[in-house]
């Protein structure tokens, strides 16, 4: 069932949102991870939440970026950290998969 559900989330969000499954769950926990704060997230503090490796976190993020869905900012106190943000762009795209998101999870789950 998982492979089934994964699959399908994955075809649909590329085919209706030019998006792969982990960059759409990238943007939704990013998004999450924004609200209610100063609009930015640690690469860190991402990367914990999340069932990505590190360098495929980097690798989805850099493909998020090259879109315009994300920017990446190092951090003032800590050169070796990264923040990144949402930009309107990836909040719009993600807005715009959220419903296909659903909908496959629904059919597959309901």
């Amino acid at each position: 069932m998982y492979h089934n559900t994964s699959c399908e989330l994955e075809n649909e969000l590329q085919s209706r949102h030019s998006l792969g499954l982990s960059e759409f769950e990238v943007l939704l926990e990013l998004c999450g991870q924004c609200h209610g704060g100063d609009g930015k997230a640690k690469m860190k503090d991402l990367e914990a939440r999340m069932y990505l490796s590190q360098s495929a976190l980097s690798r989805t993020v850099t493909r998020l970026e090259k879109a315009g869905l994300v920017t990446r900012a190092a951090c003032d106190n800590d050169r070796r950290a990264n923040f990144l943000m949402l930009t309107p762009a990836g909040q719009e795209r993600l807005d715009e998969a959220r419903p296909t998101h659903k909908s496959v999870l629904i059919k597959h789950f309901a």
